[in-house]
């Protein structure tokens, strides 16, 4: 195990090479751009976390998004979204993992959180016809397969297909976003489309998705891998120093906390500290700093990505008690 932890912390440097020397001012609006990183590390097996025990993942998971998100954040994301797939193709012991696991999958389950359904199906043979909405669907033209979540008689359920564009599954137009226009977000129509028995990999009541909060330290770690990132770009000395001891100090609490309410907490206080960080330098540094060329505005604009993903409402709340405290 330990030869192969690290051979993995060996091609996390050997993928940081080669995306060094990528125009990365760019990567955030070319998807072809960020296509290529994405595969430079997938072809380096840097998403294959499901080959180490669980407490290896999530140091491996820390190195892979602190050495990454510097480069690009888009990037990243996308490599949220496949560590999920595979994490919950593991976790349900779905049969057809090993088989997915060659793919690159992303997900389009989030709107299991409401109690509203978006995609409902009818059972059919050998499988479920879905109609429906899914919204914000990232990775189109990168991804090659998806992980889509549906109601179906009172349960919650997560099934693989193709990430294309096919009968009963329309592919909307990639809306102008400020940031992450490379992620190629979309939203699907789907009309009867069809998808297998055989490649549902859960089903569970609805409502278990909201229920089983995940103790995942996932935004933390991208959070801290765009902090790190800005203290290569701070030219104040005081300002680099007291940044890098705050960001320590905080790095610490999430580690050690294994409370699912005190992450979200430090979440907030994590977001808060890093806007602060990001803002002050791009002050000190003064106008130049909002050229596109210039990477602070770039780590202003990915922070706020971040940020808004998987927010619930009891998220939102906590954001808004520390603003009026």
């Amino acid at each position: 195990m330990e030869n192969r932890y690290k051979k993995y912390i060996k091609n996390l440097k050997k993928v940081s090479e080669k995306l060094e020397k990528l125009p990365l001012n760019q990567v955030d609006e070319d998807v072809e751009l960020l296509k290529k990183s994405f595969d430079i590390a997938y072809k380096k097996d840097c998403f294959r976390l499901y080959d180490y025990d669980k407490e290896i993942q999530d140091k491996l998971k820390l190195k892979l998004f602190s050495k990454f998100t510097k480069y690009s954040a888009s990037l990243t994301f996308l490599g949220i979204q496949i560590l999920a797939a595979n994490t919950i193709m593991s976790k349900n012991n779905f049969k057809r993992k090993e088989f997915y696991f060659d793919k690159k999958c992303g997900i389009a389950i989030n709107h299991l959180r409401s109690t509203q359904t978006y995609v409902n199906a009818k059972k059919c043979k050998d499988g479920y016809k879905l109609n429906g909405i899914l919204t914000w669907a990232s990775g189109y033209k990168i991804f090659d397969h998806l992980l889509v979540g549906f109601h179906f008689a009172g349960n919650e359920m997560e099934v693989l297909t193709k990430f294309e564009q096919t009968k009963g599954f329309y592919i909307g137009e990639t809306p102008r976003t400020f940031v992450g226009q490379s992620l190629n977000t979309v939203n699907i129509e789907l009309k009867d489309y069809f998808v297998k028995e055989e490649d549902v990999v859960s089903s569970n009541p609805i409502g278990n998705y909201s229920k089983n909060k995940s103790l995942s330290k996932t935004v933390h770690y991208a959070f801290y891998g765009l902090g790190l990132g800005a203290l290569e770009h701070i030219n104040n000395e005081t300002l680099k120093n007291d940044s890098k001891k705050k960001l320590k100090m905080i790095k610490k609490e999430f580690l050690n906390s294994t409370d699912p309410d005190e992450l979200d907490k430090i979440r907030v206080r994590l977001f808060n500290l890093l806007q602060k960080i990001i803002t002050l330098s791009m002050i000190v540094d003064g106008g130049k700093s909002i050229l596109k060329s210039k990477t602070l505005q770039r780590y202003y604009r990915e922070l706020i990505m971040f940020n808004a993903n998987g927010l619930n409402d009891k998220l939102k709340n906590l954001f808004l008690e520390d603003y009026f405290k």
